[in-house]
């Protein structure tokens, strides 16, 4: 994600909405990076990074069209501290 600007964003979804034909719709958009399933307030968070705000801009309002999307909330990525290891 170097020299790159990345976003975490939040998403809510239809009631009815089947998730994994969201998510599946959501991984083709070009700079998405990945997306996970949660519980709580979101129902699912998705990275995305880009060079420029403007195409950013392109792939957030491109997850907000996905059918099944209720709402989103995004996420700037101020600054990443590594990865963290799996024991």
């Amino acid at each position: 994600m170097e020299n790159s600007i990345s976003v975490f964003i939040g998403v809510v979804t239809e009631e009815k909405a089947k998730t994994s034909e969201i998510i599946k719709a959501i991984l083709t958009i070009p700079g998405v990076k990945s997306a996970w399933e949660l519980t709580g307030s979101l129902d699912l968070i998705v990275l995305a990074s880009s060079q420029s705000v403007h195409s950013l801009n392109v792939v957030v309002e491109a997850v907000r069209a996905c059918a099944g999307v209720k709402e989103t909330t995004t996420y700037l990525v101020l600054d990443s501290h590594g990865e963290v290891k799996q024991r």
